[in-house]
């Protein structure tokens, strides 16, 4: 009965209603960005906490949803600037595009061998050490093998060509083996040239069947919070990084 209210007065009259509308989506596309659930879910509670100051119920659906969308947008520049020292530029216009793509239509244009690449790496979650020994080839070919794959996947989302010199290679390869393990990514400064790769990776993961769905824990978690400070009237801003 609430959503059928929503949509038939085209108002939202309290935040439970934009809460159940928007949780999964603003969830999912911080996933994809992100990479993560622990990333992912620091994204999306600021996002409806901070909705609370942005939004005065009742309010036509449409003035919400655009809210709501501006504050994930912010969200994940929030992510990648605090955490990562990426300028907001380097992403702002790409942030809206849009939902999480098959995992197919990621992997368009690639050669069998990268292809192969990604798929031992992401999807049967192999260690480079563990797919060199496969393919019999060395774990530092292995290595670079899948963010070449990473950076032509980049290119296949719309992202600049990506850098994969040795300085980056390091900070990158781990980052993957943190995202691949589902582990909160270790920080660090990213050279924007390198960024790509690592949207890249994230996208793939957020591919995958039932990656980007958010845990019940987390659901409840979000929920509680939210009616606690609906009930005590907070106004200010919270947050909420974590490192």
């Amino acid at each position: 009965m609430t959503h059928l209210a929503v949509v038939r007065g085209l108002t939202y009259t309290n935040c439970s209603q934009v809460f159940k509308r928007w949780l999964v989506p603003t969830y999912r596309n911080s996933f994809r960005w992100t990479g993560n659930h622990a990333d992912s879910e620091d994204v999306t509670a600021w996002v409806f906490l901070n909705m609370g100051d942005h939004t005065q119920l009742p309010e036509l659906v449409q003035v919400v949803d655009d809210r709501v969308l501006d504050l994930a947008l912010e969200a994940v520049a929030r992510h990648w600037a605090e955490r990562y020292g990426i300028p907001r530029v380097r992403w702002a216009a790409i942030c809206a595009s849009e939902a999480t793509a098959p995992l197919d239509s990621l992997f368009d244009g690639l050669t069998a061998e990268l292809r192969l690449l990604l798929v031992l790496r992401f999807l049967r979650r192999r260690s480079p050490a563990a797919i060199a020994a496969q393919l019999r080839i060395r774990p530092e070919a292995a290595t670079r093998g899948v963010l070449a794959a990473l950076a032509r996947v980049a290119q296949r989302i719309g992202l600049a060509r990506a850098s994969i010199e040795p300085p980056h290679v390091a900070h990158l390869s781990a980052y993957v083996d943190d995202i691949v393990g589902r582990r909160r990514p270790v920080r660090f400064e990213v050279n924007p040239d390198a960024w790509p790769l690592m949207i890249a990776a994230g996208h793939i993961q957020a591919a995958i069947a039932g990656n980007d769905l958010p845990a019940r824990g987390f659901v409840r978690s979000l929920e509680r919070r939210l009616e606690e400070r609906s009930a005590r009237g907070l106004v200010t801003r919270p947050r909420i990084w974590s490192a």
